[in-house]
């Protein structure tokens, strides 16, 4: 005991008194098991009340049952005891009860939030104004495909959010109402597919659009059969089967079998891609189904490059119809003002109780111009000029409203878009500048500034690295020094801490090499398209007739602008200065 209490001390007697019985219950007793029913909460029961049961058979049914406790066993009863049952006050039900919608005004904003979302039937769904001929002019290019046969190609040119897609998906949704089966729907995307997996989404598209039209689930023409072989086989055996398809149900037609041929619709969403500088095998031999294939085909090709006949070869173009349709742009601020009200006017207003006070209002509010919603919708077209966008921004002001009086409320003050246009304008791309270090902020600025001074805006590493030098040093010399400047023992010059240091170019490239992978710097062959095959292979590899470009000459292109620059610097900043030249 000496030696024990040597080592570790001496023992310390326990106070209480130990007892075998004490010892096994609580060894029996499971720690673990008890501490997990102790987190667990039990919400008390409701009891009946008594004046509902008669007291007599209450007694009778007491003496018949025992207690659920009576029967539990010692140790379950002790579990029991260990679970907390949670009383009714730890629940505080707020008092103030939730007012329901009214009826009429749900159905109202319902049908609102539909005709902003522009999710009613074909039939209902307004189309604006300015793109009217554009409309006429595609569903008749529909029409002779569908109704009466005709091959078609057509591209459509516009920018982003012009309606492109949307045009032809109402217009293929109106026609399917009154020809239903007469017609397929092929859909692909140059963002998404490649020539490859384009050939592979023709073939499952095709097949399942058989399939549906047919109402069969047999595997005659299944996808290993149809994109099986070459690009010129998998569109043999589409026609193929196009042709016997057409065959087969030209008893259950028409007196003109003709009418009964099915027609081959192609969207291609960015068809741009596709008219890439080594091979356009996909579409030569889209177009050339258009020339030659017995069933008709109509191919729709949506784009947002103005010179997209550039991009074709000559044997691609000789084989296109030569059909471009350029989608309008808005004009004035009264077209945009009156886009606006189209979009929030409700069409079919003896249907719904406020119809004809919301249409009401939102011309009086379109009207005022020192109001807030027309203030927005003017900022919207000097800016994005987008109706997509302020549709976006008008949906959560319509959703939030618990009665009209709060949506009139929140026309007149639009606080839900002001928040909505702040929440826009903070893109990523401002995030990622704020969070640059000083250094990667400097190099960005220098870099702007010396694409701006460049003529064809664009600059390389060794530029970017002299704009810096001379920035830092002409900010050295403005700033006060107390002494000169000292010299080490190796000769070299040793600056205050007042001073900004000058960092070495090698320093410089890892900061370089971050800012390219944050995509804030872009290489210049990276951008458009080459004329040729071996530009491409140049423009990839830095390679000019066998010469090797070298890291420092490399030529890049800034993702914003110096005027931008100094939009999202804050002025606090010591680099402020640098963003005005």
């Amino acid at each position: 005991m000496e030696a024990v209490d040597s080592e570790f001390g001496p023992v310390r007697k326990s106070k209480g008194k130990a007892s075998s019985g004490r010892i096994l219950k609580d060894s029996a007793i499971d720690y673990e098991q008890k501490s997990m029913l102790q987190k667990l909460t039990l919400l008390p029961v409701k009891k009946t009340s008594s004046n509902k049961v008669e007291k007599p058979d209450h007694d009778s049914e007491t003496r018949k049952i025992p207690s659920m406790i009576d029967i539990l066993s010692e140790r379950e009863s002790e579990t029991l005891e260990n679970v907390r049952i949670m009383k009714k006050t730890s629940f505080a039900v707020s008092s103030k009860s939730v007012k329901p919608l009214d009826p009429d005004f749900k159905r109202f904003k319902h049908h609102l939030l539909r005709t902003v979302y522009q999710g009613l039937p074909p039939q209902e769904v307004k189309v604006p104004s300015y793109l009217q001929e554009v409309q006429a002019e595609l569903n008749r290019i529909l029409s002779q495909a569908i109704v009466q046969k005709e091959s078609h190609s057509t591209i459509i040119v516009g920018p982003r959010e012009s309606y492109k897609t949307f045009l032809l998906d109402h217009e293929m949704a109106v026609l399917a109402n009154e020809y239903a089966g007469q017609f397929i729907t092929i859909r692909l995307n140059g963002f998404i597919h490649s020539e490859q997996s384009a050939i592979n989404g023709i073939a499952t598209q095709f097949e399942q659009q058989l399939r549906k039209l047919r109402g069969t689930t047999d595997d005659a023409t299944s996808e290993s059969d149809i994109s099986g072989g070459s690009l010129t086989e998998v569109f043999e055996k589409i026609l193929r089967v196009l042709d016997s398809t057409s065959i087969g149900n030209q008893n259950r037609s028409q007196k003109n079998g003709a009418a009964m041929k099915i027609t081959v619709v192609f969207i291609f969403d960015e068809i741009d891609t596709f008219a890439g500088p080594v091979r356009q095998s996909l579409l030569y031999n889209l177009f050339d189904m258009v020339e030659h294939a017995k069933a008709p085909v109509c191919i729709f090709g949506c784009t947002t490059k103005l010179n997209i006949l550039e991009y074709l070869e000559k044997r691609v173009k000789s084989r296109f119809s030569q059909r471009i349709i350029y989608m309008p742009q808005v004009e004035s601020l009264e077209q945009f003002l009156e886009l606006t009200g189209e979009l929030l006017t409700i069409s079919r207003s003896a249907e719904f109780k406020y119809a004809d006070l919301w249409n009401q209002k939102v011309k009086e509010t379109l009207a005022d111009e020192k109001g807030n919603f027309y203030k927005l919708v003017k900022i919207n077209y000097e800016t994005f000029r987008s109706i997509p966008h302020f549709k976006n921004s008008i949906i959560p002001l319509i959703y939030s409203a618990e009665d009209f009086e709060s949506l009139c409320k929140s026309l007149e003050t639009c606080d839900i878009v002001k928040k909505y246009e702040n929440n826009q304008l903070a893109s990523s791309l401002t995030a990622t500048i704020t969070s640059l270090s000083d250094l990667e902020l400097a190099i960005l600025i220098c870099a702007a500034r010396a694409a701006l001074k460049a003529k064809d805006q664009v600059m390389n590493f060794n530029l970017t690295y002299a704009e810096y030098e001379s920035m830092t040093k002409s900010l050295n010399a403005r700033i006060p020094t107390v002494a000169k400047p000292g010299t080490s023992r190796d000769g070299s010059s040793v600056l205050l801490d007042s001073a900004i240091k000058l960092w070495k170019k090698k320093d410089v490239k890892n900061v370089w090499e971050t800012l390219i992978t944050l995509n804030l710097l872009t290489e210049k062959s990276a951008i458009g398209l080459r004329e040729s095959a071996m530009a491409v292979f140049y423009a990839s590899n830095y390679q000019l007739q066998g010469t090797t470009i070298p890291f420092d000459l490399r030529q890049y292109q800034t993702h914003v602008t110096l005027s931008e620059l100094r939009r999202i610097v804050p002025s606090s900043s010591l680099y402020y200065p640098w963003t005005q030249l």
